[in-house]
């Protein structure tokens, strides 16, 4: 117990101490807890280390279980799992054939190429879950791609257990997984939100249930001979986060996030060791696996079943960082004694290592794939929108609507009334069928994609009106060399100065808007201009078309 308590000390105060500086500086603080790991390293036993690792990826598969939407996952549930099999599966098997080539034995083997397939970011699930609104097409996918890839994970995980660190094999295992797993589902849909109805509003108690399922969870997994994290992530899934029944139970969800998440990046940079040359080895293979082939073949897979090179290519960007679960299956293997210390310290740097690069491509991917897009890589994979495109012949002085989920239908409607003709361009294909079943003109592309804009004929428009909350989308729109009035979104007066002087021809700031309408609605209540029912009609009103 000592052990672990001075671990912990350590861990946050070398983090804190380096938080502070990174948090002067605007700098990000991955770097600085793997830093921190390095120091604490070197003084904390490795036992210890490899605990409070276990129990940290424990608690983080929890909580990403927690987050998963459910219902996102039903629209795009089985395409977004056949792309997280196909990409894991053919990574795997190269990965494993990389691994044999290598020299390794045949179980090490198959631990680089678990290594080399699962994939998933951390950094960018931190972005993905800075929710606001309807989320873009490329979250949805990638947070259903991101829970395929962690049922693939507890399947390893089992069959490691059941059939290499058994003494004799233990089918059974996957029965008793596949039951701890429907048993979350049931909970879930059955009982959860019966239950946290009962206790809304009352928040501690909110999070001695959000902790007694995970602790129930892993106390079952433990019972019934099977590895902890199989229990936590059953425990994320028993747990619904949906509005309005777990508020509170979020907010102490997110808390033990806070906790956790330091405890995990600082014990990987604790682990690292200094690297022989067969490390540097498997690290390089693992790391352009990591980085460069699996975002590379979910963007090719995404695109060739008709998604934009855009949201295939950020989608793919989520999966550039070597997996928790395969830093706990080689944690787990290095504590049984299968796997060589070689292939387990390149598994750990080669982890480092995408961290860091996934925190650049998280805050960078908007401008990542505009660059691509320059370098023609999204034609190479296959990118074609000519064929959805429907736009009537000699369409003039129409008005381009840009993501008509943000508002896009009331621009439409309005032109409607004033008999203008209108152009749809959205990159979000179930939208997109939709809206070609509605609107007679329209463009299915990325922003950034200049045939997009010949489609849509912009120099024969008399204005583009881009309503979507995405930043880098609405700076394809200001940057747009043309002559043709721009109308862009921000979420702030910063934004606003910039993108009028960038070239947009008027912004609209949401906030500003709904104070003002908000105060006029006000102002003409108290001076008895309108009357009260008028005014709570008003209100609804605005929730109405927010919702929408």
């Amino acid at each position: 117990m000592y052990e672990i308590l001075f671990a912990l000390t350590l861990i946050f105060g070398l983090a804190a101490v380096l938080l502070i500086f990174a948090a002067q500086k605007g700098l990000p603080v991955i770097p600085f807890y793997l830093v921190a790991g390095i120091l604490a390293g070197a003084v904390i036993d490795e036992t210890a280390l490899l605990d409070l690792a276990q129990w940290g990826i424990a608690f983080l598969v929890f909580l990403f279980g927690v987050h998963v939407d459910f219902e996102a996952f039903r629209s795009s549930g089985r395409l977004s799992a056949a792309v997280g099999v196909l990409q894991a599966s053919l990574v795997g098997v190269l990965g494993v054939g990389a691994g044999l080539a290598f020299g390794l034995d045949a179980v090490n083997a198959v631990y680089f190429g678990v290594a080399a397939a699962l994939s998933s970011s951390l950094v960018a699930t931190s972005y993905l879950d800075e929710r606001s609104g309807t989320r873009p097409t490329y979250e949805r996918l990638a947070e259903s791609i991101h829970f395929t890839e962690d049922v693939l994970g507890v399947l390893v995980v089992v069959g490691l257990s059941a059939f290499v660190y058994a003494a004799t094999p233990a089918v059974q295992q996957f029965a008793v997984a596949a039951g701890m797993v429907a048993l979350a589902v049931g909970i879930r849909y059955l009982l959860f939100h019966r239950l946290t109805a009962r206790l809304r509003g009352d928040s501690e108690v909110m999070m001695l249930v959000g902790i007694s399922f995970v602790i129930g969870f892993i106390a079952l997994a433990e019972l019934a001979n099977l590895s902890i994290v199989v229990g936590a992530f059953a425990a994320g899934i028993a747990i619904a986060d949906d509005y309005p029944h777990s508020l509170e139970l979020v907010d102490t969800i997110d808390d033990l996030e806070d906790f956790f998440t330091p405890i995990f990046f600082v014990t990987v940079g604790a682990l690292l060791a200094v690297p022989t040359l067969e490390t540097v080895g498997y690290t390089v293979a693992l790391v352009a696996a990591v980085l460069v082939v699996n975002p590379l073949l979910v963007a090719l897979i995404l695109i060739r079943t008709g998604f934009d090179g855009r949201t295939a290519l950020r989608t793919g960007l989520t999966l550039d960082q070597v997996s928790a679960f395969t830093l706990f299956i080689a944690i787990e293997a290095l504590v049984a004694g299968w796997i060589v210390r070689p292939l387990f310290d390149a598994i750990v740097l080669g982890a480092a290592i995408t961290m860091i690069v996934a925190t650049y491509t998280g805050r960078h991917a908007g401008a990542l794939s505009r660059r691509m897009r320059e370098y023609g890589l999204f034609r190479v994979l296959g990118e074609s929108i000519a064929e959805r495109a429907r736009v009537t012949d000699g369409l003039t002085d129409h008005v381009i609507v840009v993501d008509v989920r943000h508002g896009g239908r009331g621009v439409l409607e309005i032109c409607s009334r004033l008999d203008r003709p209108t152009l749809v361009v959205e990159d979000d294909p179930t939208l997109f069928e939709t809206i070609r079943g509605t609107c007679d003109n329209s463009v299915y592309g990325d922003l950034s994609d200049d045939r997009v804009w010949e489609l849509a004929r912009l120099e024969d428009a008399v204005a583009v009106v881009s309503l979507t909350p995405e930043r880098d989308r609405a700076e394809a729109v200001v940057d747009l060399e043309t002559e043709t009035p721009r109308i862009v979104r921000v979420d702030g007066t910063d934004a606003a100065a910039e993108f009028l002087e960038r070239g947009a021809t008027a912004v609209v700031y949401p906030d500003a808007i709904a104070a003002e309408r908000v105060g006029d609605d006000l102002e003409g209540l108290l001076d008895g201009d309108i009357a009260r029912e008028e005014f709570l009609q008003r209100g609804r009103a605005y929730v109405e078309t927010s919702v929408e």
